[in-house]
């Protein structure tokens, strides 16, 4: 996975979360936190494959499909 800090205008403290790349789907499913997350959920930190090979993944500070972000403390 690829740890990800989000800095955005309007948020008075970063978000943390992680982006996972398609390709090992056994290692996806053997992975803790994707694991306890439910699959509607777990998909928001999975990056997909464009038609051109390229990755997309996107970030939703809020409503249908937020990302999940973690807590560290």
């Amino acid at each position: 996975f690829i740890a990800v800090a989000i800095f955005a205008r309007g948020l008075t403290n970063r978000l943390f979360s992680r982006i996972y790349l398609p390709e090992n789907e056994e290692a996806l499913a053997k992975d803790p936190l994707l694991s306890s997350l439910d699959p509607e959920r777990r998909k928001t930190l999975i990056a997909r494959r464009d038609a051109d090979g390229g990755l997309t993944w996107d970030v939703r500070l809020q409503g249908e499909g937020e990302t999940v972000f973690l807590d560290f403390q």
